[in-house]
């Protein structure tokens, strides 16, 4: 099985989400007492975290697309934190009542499927819906999977 490292996003396979969402939750646990690192004052993990993922729908073995948002501190691996937790605050974190901002894409049927467990101000988030292609999908759900 390969990996493909990028720039601005790191790719895995699909089976691998569950880990990193936990590995999001116990990082702090691997820090142990008396270390450099551990010594320095640290901010409190952000409420809001999730873990963001869009794949092909026909599991064509292209590996899935991957980002991290996180929101009160605004960060992550998405290309556009801000942007995406403020169309998030917009609807309290409920992905499915995003706005379809509307606009013109192509009839191309390339379904893809979105993706985003973790929480939101401490509660869990689950979501996943298969949109027929990309510009679909990022019209119906703003800038939270355009990363």
């Amino acid at each position: 099985m390969s990996y493909a490292f990028h720039k601005e996003e790191i790719v895995v396979p699909i089976h691998h989400i569950g880990i990193l969402a936990t590995s999001l939750s116990t990082t702090a646990a691997l820090i142990a007492p008396g270390t450099p690192a551990a010594a320095a004052p640290t901010a409190p993990a952000p409420d809001s975290t999730l873990v963001l993922a869009v794949l092909p729908a026909d599991h064509s073995g292209v590996p899935p697309r991957l980002a991290t948002l996180e929101c009160d501190p605004d960060g992550g691996s998405h290309k556009a934190p801000s942007s995406a937790c403020n169309d998030l605050r917009g609807v309290d974190g409920d992905i499915a009542e995003l706005a379809d901002e509307g606009g013109f894409c192509t009839r191309e049927y390339q379904p893809v499927t979105a993706i985003a467990v973790g929480t939101w101000e401490g509660n869990p988030v689950a979501y996943r819906e298969t949109f027929s292609n990309r510009c679909v999908l990022l019209h119906a759900t703003g800038d939270v999977f355009d990363f």
